[in-house]
């Protein structure tokens, strides 16, 4: 076993050993965001059992191929210190950084420390530049930063074959020890790279797009788009951009932002730089935007909001111009440490308290409301709830669950071209692509969370169907005049109805009736529209009588009562347990009730049955000319009774126990003539 790897599991015995101390004896919690899979699971000796890791792989490349004894002794003295400036105890950082010392570029200050007590000049420059390769594949570096390594062959410093073989396995045992699957993926690269440097084949053109599309592990359609609009001066800014900086934590920092935004965020820095930097540190805003959510990371949704908004009403003009208004609650935060650049975000204290509210009202859904619309106040976003903020993931993948229910919907597709309208977590779009490749397949949604997702879903699995961000109510400003074939409402006109204020009013029919006839009017002849939504149950005039298991759940459905948007409800109480109420008043808690408590501060806002099927029939008929139904049929959606018997008992006016009716409906509407 390496001496190394020995001595990270006796520390005691080996306090002497500096690049141990400094690993071991450090209160600072470094971490790379996207190589956890929860925040609260980073603790003090991460970097440490890291670099244990590393060593661990040397130890098994060793093992198996007897290495040479002076490539042995460069790759592990390297892994030792590679890593050491993310740590160290308060004195010791305190003592490199009033050296001045690089610490947020942790290659740099860890070979400046190492120089502090050694002066081996090949392992000092294999610290300076190790993970520079990685850097390069991801685009946050350029190629010509490893001409260092060139300059030790250059000098006669090592031989080219021996440094090729020490790059080859330190590069493996510092990619692999994030993820083997990951060192698989770019081990070719890695070695074409490393021949690059051998032979000083660097070139040191860059194009922007590239460089984008690195950073982000590719690019959409529309952010290729985008870039290829940039007019040429903001594009020469932005090559100057990658030409001056090397970066540290971009994926990890802005990944989670469209491509107009991270554009901008370069364009401000690049403007406002000051001169004699060559580094750029995302650290300390990777690790403000993320939090746990449920046990797992996840991106602070909040804080996204709040800069997406920010940033919104900012031109590219307004940054180079340096004409931004000023915002009382957040501006762009850049520092200068050393030749390093670190940059963030600042928000003011009433927004700090206000993210903290909210980061503890979504485990608590009697504020979540709450802290959510006070957030919109203050930094002005709309006040819908299409935005569902950490609920929304936990509501596309249910949408995304009753996926078999939905697949009855293919069967009434017809022609070329279909429009999923509010796709949600893209299931159905999935689904009719994998059942009909051959069509021409959209979504359109109005939530930029929805269509953010849906741009790196299609991206990550490599999907042909195509999401545009657009308005549900005004379909022909997107589409021409008879161009589609048919046209998909699944589970979203309730929704329209619940939220969309149509010329001032909420639950508005008149919604309802926009809606289809912009979707009439893009539909070709022959084309179909596709509802499934839900219905009243019949008759109206009907009661039903619902015994709660636990009488404590009467609270719920007082506090659904005064909370729920849609209309008045009223109910008797017969019991401390028991109710009496209209069907359609029943259903409409049920429907919530069922859900859970995550989902009510969403679900009571919606009124999920408008018409009668009769009534949504005659409404069609109405509004739509020239229309013929070829389908409408009721039935129940699988999980209600599941989900509601074993909470409550449901009876007749006659304490007839009974079934909970019909609530969802079909309903396919063909263009004629």
């Amino acid at each position: 076993m390496l001496e190394s790897l020995k001595m990270t599991n006796d520390y005691k015995n080996n306090k002497e050993e500096l690049w141990l101390n400094y690993l071991y004896n450090t209160k600072e919690k470094n971490y790379n965001v996207l190589n956890v899979k929860s925040i609260k699971q980073i603790n003090k000796h991460s970097v440490l059992n890291y670099v244990k890791r590393t060593l661990e792989i040397l130890n098994d490349i060793n093992n198996k191929e007897c290495l040479d004894n002076e490539v042995l002794f460069l790759v592990e003295e390297t892994l030792k210190w590679s890593e050491v400036a993310k740590t160290g105890s308060k004195k010791d950082r305190k003592r490199w950084s009033d050296n001045k010392y690089d610490l947020f570029c942790h290659n740099i200050g860890s070979s400046e420390i190492y120089n502090e007590t050694n002066n081996n000049i090949v392992v000092s420059t294999l610290i300076r530049t190790h993970g520079l390769i990685g850097q390069y594949i991801k685009g946050e570096v350029n190629l010509e930063k490893n001409i260092l390594l060139y300059e030790l062959v250059r000098d006669n410093k090592i031989s080219k074959d021996k440094l090729r073989k020490v790059l080859q396995i330190l590069n493996r045992c510092i990619i692999e020890a994030v993820s083997k699957d990951l060192y698989n993926k770019v081990e070719s690269r890695v070695n074409t790279i490393i021949e690059y440097i051998m032979d000083n084949e660097i070139d040191g053109n860059i194009n922007p797009r590239l460089k984008l599309e690195e950073l982000n592990g590719g690019l959409s359609e529309n952010d290729i788009e985008y870039i290829d609009s940039l007019e040429s001066h903001f594009t020469r800014k932005l090559k100057m951009f990658f030409e001056e900086f090397e970066l540290w934590y971009y994926e990890s920092a802005l990944k989670e932002f469209c491509i107009s935004d991270q554009i901008k965020i370069l364009l401000y820095i690049f403007e406002n730089k000051p001169e004699g930097v060559e580094y750029l540190s995302f650290e300390f805003f990777m690790h403000s935007m993320y939090l746990d959510y449920k046990d797992k990371r996840e991106i602070n949704i909040y804080k996204k909001r709040i800069i997406e908004n920010f940033l919104k009403d900012i031109s590219l003009e307004d940054i180079v111009n340096h004409n931004i208004n000023p915002n009382p609650h957040i501006d762009f935060n850049i520092k200068r440490i050393n030749k390093s650049l670190v940059f963030n975000f600042k928000f003011s204290i009433q927004a700090k308290k206000l993210i903290e509210f909210c980061e503890v009202a979504c485990t608590s859904n009697s504020l979540y409301q709450k802290a959510t619309y006070m957030l919109y106040d203050l930094f002005g976003f709309r006040k819908d709830a299409y935005d569902r903020f950490y609920n929304e993931i936990d509501y596309l993948n249910t949408m995304n669950n009753s996926l078999k229910e939905k697949a009855i919907i293919l069967d009434y597709i017809v022609g070329n071209s279909v429009l999923d309208v509010g796709p949600g977590g893209g299931a159905l779009l999935d689904l009719i692509e994998k059942k009909m490749p051959d069509l021409d397949i959209k979504g359109i949604d109005l939530s930029e969370n929805v269509i953010n997702e849906l741009a790196k879903k299609k991206l990550r699995e490599g999907h042909i169907w195509n999401i545009i961000k657009g308005d549900a109510l005004n379909l022909s400003k997107y589409f021409e005049k008879d161009s589609l074939d048919t046209i998909i409402y699944s589970s979203i006109i309730h929704e329209l109805y619940s939220y969309i204020p149509y010329n001032g009013k909420k639950f508005n029919k008149e919604t309802i009736k926009v809606a289809l006839q912009e979707a009439y009017s893009v539909l070709k002849v022959g084309g179909r529209i596709i509802i499934r939504d839900g219905i009243m149950s019949t008759p109206v005039n009907s009661y039903r009588i619902i015994e709660f298991n636990d009488e404590e759940d009467i609270k719920k459905l007082d506090r659904y009562i005064n909370d729920f948007k849609g209309r008045k409800i009223t109910y008797e109480k017969i019991n401390d347990n028991t109710v009496k109420m209209l069907i359609n008043d029943a259903m409409e808690f049920l429907y919530t009730y069922t859900w859970g408590e995550e989902s009510y501060p969403l679900e009571v806002q919606e009124q999920f049955g408008y018409f009668t099927l009769e009534e949504y029939i005659n409404f069609i008929k109405e509004n739509l000319p020239n229309s013929k139904i070829i389908e409408s049929k009721s039935y129940l959606q699988k999980g209600y009774e599941e989900n509601l018997f074993p909470k409550i008992n449901m009876y007749d006016e006659n304490m007839n126990v009974v079934s909970l009716p019909d609530s969802t409906s079909i309903i396919v509407i063909e263009k004629e003539n």
